[in-house]
């Protein structure tokens, strides 16, 4: 009796695609403890609020927001371009909080970010390992750059600027959360344009977390 061959399992269809898409604002630049190359011992960022659209497919399903309070220094400049004051963060849950809301959000989804490795780096030092190992974290600046060669710089202005995406609130995390899943729409129709399925467009755009 001769064996079928085993199939390989079919490629999701990108409008079956579940996204978590964030936007984190933060204190500063790197989300662990570390010694500067001034020999000053540098605290770890923390994060001062998170902003979420979650979609299936190209269908916005919702959204979800919040400020976190934190235990640190927060810099004038990054107050300055955020809007996010000290006093707007004193009434704010603590990150142990927001992390328990948004997890569950998260769950069964790709997560997506701008800059994925920045935001990504953050999610992994800030949710617990179990959360953000099963999931794979996908970066829209790395699809722009296959999906739109044309585009020399592809930061989320420039790329919002392109597509004619309008930002209410830039360097807030809601916004550019909205922002970046209104790209993703457009990169998605761009994709199925091209006759790209779901694994292609992932591997496109996906960030390993040993790169995070």
């Amino acid at each position: 009796m001769t064996q079928e061959p085993l199939l390989e399992p079919a490629s999701p269809a990108l409008r079956e695609l579940r996204f978590a898409v964030l936007d984190l604002e933060t204190t500063g630049g790197s989300p662990k403890a570390r010694w500067g190359k001034d020999g000053r011992f540098i605290q770890p960022s923390e994060i001062t609020e998170v902003g979420l659209v979650r979609l299936s497919g190209v269908v916005v399903e919702d959204r979800y927001s919040s400020l976190a309070s934190i235990q640190g220094f927060l810099p004038e400049e990054i107050q300055r371009l955020t809007g996010i004051s000290l006093p707007m963060l004193a009434g704010a849950p603590p990150w142990e909080q927001v992390a328990l809301k948004l997890a569950p959000q998260l769950e069964g989804r790709i997560w997506v970010a701008h800059h994925a490795p920045y935001d990504g780096s953050f999610l992994k030092a800030w949710l617990p390992e179990g959360v953000w190992r099963r999931h794979r974290l996908i970066c829209t600046r790395l699809l722009a750059k296959k999906l739109i060669p044309e585009l020399p710089r592809r930061s989320l202005a420039e790329l919002c600027a392109f597509l004619g995406i309008t930002n209410t609130r830039a360097h807030r995390a809601l916004q550019d959360a909205e922002a970046t899943a209104e790209a993703l729409q457009h990169l998605l129709q761009r994709a199925e344009d091209r006759g790209m399925d779901g694994e292609t467009f992932l591997a496109a755009g996906e960030v390993p977390w040993g790169k995070v």
